[in-house]
């Protein structure tokens, strides 16, 4: 029998995330229509740089798209990114983009040079709150969409011709936040760490995820259940500060920069040289992030307030996300009496924890699988 791989995929506004057993893929949030180039250039760097690919849904050609950095840098004006994950799908006919990036990240995470191969996934996923309770037809047409094999053939000359044909053969969902909390308590094997205990003794666990266009909130109690009242979004995120910040480069330096590549930019490099300049982008960004702490605060103990939630009496406070990278002493204070623990993969922490449900569902009906072969005592034909 193929081996199903299990796999946690959490699509961001800026970035992708796939999570996989031994295997971690972080991708730029982007994707442009396919062009046959009449000039190859001497490039250089890492294969996910360079996802020229045509996508087959059974036999129907779906189309060539150029995906991440390929897409960013080979656009002709019709460059698109997911303005918040997988609601961004409304329906199979109205477009393929959320497939197209996500069967081409599962097929770059398994592709062998030059060969053909085929893949059997488990796929863990997820969607901003609001979305995961308030639109669940689009979870269940993407779910839909993705019943069919799909074909990812790979057009840049470093692949060689390389094909991956995919089939998910079971979607499970989860709102974004929850799945940052489970990361964080849950080993892969499934057992609690051993340091949660000892806060939820305290109290509730309280998980913040930051985002890059929402900041998803979540409470899990002593039972390890997440309380209904605790869950709510905030239209906060990474996009409020990378928006201060290139507002300030267009008026001191008439640097236009996107926001996608800001993103990329602020997390890659401390100086960057434009038209002669030398941009310190660490001390530039340093107010701008500031801002976006109090603007949470403010935002978040509104929100508690109104939920009917005791600060005073939680364990701990999560907090999950890219942006943690930027804020760590400040996010330390956030609620005053109440430990703050900072993700040790914060970027990463959401995917992980799809994986996590995707592992824990497919264990379970091999599990079950097994246990009816040894009942009935099944033997080969």
């Amino acid at each position: 029998m193929k081996k199903v791989i299990p796999a946690g995929w959490d699509p961001g506004r800026l970035n992708n995330k796939l999570y996989l057993e031994n295997d971690k893929v972080l991708s730029m949030n982007a994707i442009c229509s396919g062009y046959q180039r009449r000039v190859l250039e001497q490039e250089e760097g890492p294969l996910v740089n360079f996802l020229d690919v045509e996508l087959y849904q059974e036999e129907d050609f779906m189309g060539r798209y150029f995906v991440g950095a390929m897409a960013y840098k080979f656009n002709r004006g019709d460059l698109r990114w997911s303005t918040s994950g997988l609601p961004k799908f409304h329906s199979i006919d109205s477009g393929n983009d959320e497939i197209v990036k996500l069967m081409t990240y599962l097929a770059l995470s398994q592709v062998s040079i030059g060969n053909e191969k085929k893949e059997i996934f488990c796929l863990g996923t997820g969607v901003p709150t609001e979305e995961y309770f308030e639109q669940p037809e689009l979870l269940a047409d993407f779910e839909e969409a993705l019943k069919y094999e799909y074909k990812v053939v790979f057009k840049h000359p470093k692949f060689c011709n390389s094909i991956v044909k995919i089939r998910i053969k079971s979607v499970y969902f989860k709102p974004e936040g929850t799945s940052a909390i489970i990361s964080m308590c849950y080993s892969d094997d499934f057992k609690k760490k051993p340091f949660i205990d000892s806060y939820l003794e305290k109290g509730p666990i309280i998980g913040m995820n930051i985002g890059s266009s929402t900041t998803d909130v979540s409470i899990m109690n002593s039972k390890m259940e997440f309380e209904p009242q605790g869950f709510f979004g905030l239209p906060i995120g990474s996009s409020n500060p990378l928006n201060e910040v290139r507002n300030l480069l267009y008026k001191s330096y008439n640097y236009d920069v996107p926001k996608v590549k800001l993103d990329h930019l602020i997390r890659t490099y401390n100086l960057v040289k434009y038209k002669g300049h030398t941009i310190d982008l660490k001390q530039l960004s340093n107010k701008p992030y500031k801002n976006l702490v109090s603007l949470l605060k403010s935002q978040f103990y509104d929100k508690v307030e109104q939920a009917g939630i005791l600060l005073g009496e939680s364990g701990a406070l999560f907090i999950s996300g890219g942006t943690c990278l930027r804020l760590q002493d400040e996010l330390h204070s956030f609620i005053p009496g109440v430990q703050t623990v900072i993700s040790a993969d914060p970027l990463f922490e959401d995917a992980r924890g799809y994986f996590i449900e995707a592992k824990y569902h497919l264990d379970n009906e091999e599990s079950i699988q097994s246990d009816i072969f040894k009942d009935n005592d099944i033997e080969g034909v």
